[in-house]
């Protein structure tokens, strides 16, 4: 399966929902609850792809629609798609751009568009027609952007991390930076006017209205990873990341936690979807790192995991339709700064192979947790743990040359 390239235009690549501040003002305050929720799934969907400074995205949502996703809380607008997230009623829909019976307009919070209903959804998925699938798409975009327009940013990473700079402060010259390339590249209002000030006003005090009112602890994620005692880091877990386009990620069952992430490789000199395990493990020795792969679900042949420590990275390569089950890396001394991770990119130099993302197991090679040998019978046939462990074979380990890298 190759990837479509995809032009994204330079101005508004979403449609705002209403065309003018004063239809926008009709869109009604959903309740507390709703709102809360909400701005909950906006920042746990960031999360996961390593945004942490998710009211960012709820001033948008603000901006764009109050939070509104489903047509029943924005009932002047017009009628979408069946939604996931509205109880399989109609997702909210522009209705800017002509008449509700032609089926254009953006599509929920964050109102992408490209053109009618079912263009949007065959370009974007069906996904984006869920609050989780529709927050993905908007940090994708916003990253795309900061790459364009922001100095120095080169990649995902470097993109939302000057994003988690971004402080909730009117008048910051970083703040104001981002309230304009908002205004410029979502709402396509990129002059000096009054109109376009008030436009970046808006993305920019909404953000800083929906942190207060959560307040800080509400939207920290940063904290969230610690390393599990029994030393599992599974996909789409509080230690995982996943960067890039969420249109080439699909997920499937079979695997650790019964599913697994896979997207297709390529030939590119660079990743353009990459996830990362984050390695915290609260104290510094070393540990044994295994990576879960199911067997039969891959036919990538050339996976690359790049090991970073803080002052060393390397990268061990498998064949991925060997695998089954848990594969080792190797045994590596971890300083537990923070900083280390295990990273597996799409570029692996040969194009359209099914690339697996799955577990990896961290084990502390001194038996001490978190990350300590796993229990006996913990990992053994029947519950697709892959290699098991027991005590001889971990004191064997001890016992033999390590490859510490």
């Amino acid at each position: 399966m190759s990837r479509i390239a995809i032009v994204l235009c330079l101005a508004a690549c979403v449609d705002p929902p209403l065309d003018s501040d004063a239809q926008r003002l009709r869109a009604p305050a959903v309740s507390d609850a709703v709102k809360r929720d909400r701005a909950g799934l906006i920042r746990d969907s960031a999360a996961e792809m390593g945004l942490h400074n998710a009211a960012l995205l709820g001033g948008i949502a603000t901006s764009e629609t109050n939070l509104a996703h489903c047509w029943e809380e924005a009932q002047f607008a017009c009628e979408g798609p069946a939604s996931p997230s509205c109880g399989g009623g109609p997702i909210i829909a522009g209705s800017a751009d002509g008449p509700c019976s032609d089926e254009q307009g953006g599509l929920g919070m964050f109102q992408f568009d490209a053109g009618t209903y079912a263009q949007t959804v065959a370009l974007y998925g069906e996904e984006v027609l869920s609050v989780e699938g529709n927050t993905a798409q908007a940090v994708s975009f916003v990253v795309d952007k900061a790459k364009l327009d922001i100095a120095g940013i080169g990649d995902w990473m470097a993109a939302v991390e000057w994003m988690d700079t971004v402080p909730m402060v009117a008048g910051d010259p970083v703040m104001e930076e981002w309230s304009h390339l908002i205004a410029c590249r979502y709402n396509g209002c990129c002059s000096g006017s009054a109109l376009c000030e008030s436009r970046a006003d808006g993305y920019r005090d909404n953000a800083i209205a929906i942190f207060e009112e959560f307040g800080g602890e509400f939207w920290n994620t940063r904290d969230r990873c610690v390393l599990p005692e029994d030393g599992i880091i599974d996909q789409r877990t509080e230690c995982y990341v996943a960067a890039g386009e969420p249109r080439f990620w699909r997920r499937e069952a079979g695997g650790f936690g019964d599913d697994h992430e896979f997207t297709m490789t390529t030939a590119g000199g660079a990743p353009s979807s990459y996830a990362r395990w984050l390695l915290k493990p609260g104290r510094a020795t070393a540990y044994s790192i295994e990576v879960h792969v199911p067997a039969g679900a891959a036919t990538a042949t050339s996976a690359t995991y790049r090991i970073v420590q803080r002052d060393l990275e390397t990268e061990i390569e498998i064949d991925q339709t060997t695998a089954d089950g848990f594969v080792s890396l190797g045994q590596f001394e971890l300083v537990a700064d923070g900083s280390e991770y295990v990273e597996l990119g799409d570029n692996t130099g040969i194009a359209d192979q099914a690339l697996v993302f799955d577990a990896i197991r961290v084990v502390a090679l001194d038996g001490g947790g978190p990350g300590g040998p796993p229990d006996a019978g913990c990992c053994g046939a029947g519950d697709d743990g892959g290699s098991s462990f027991s005590l001889a074979v971990f004191v064997l380990a001890l016992l033999l040359p390590r490859r510490l890298r």
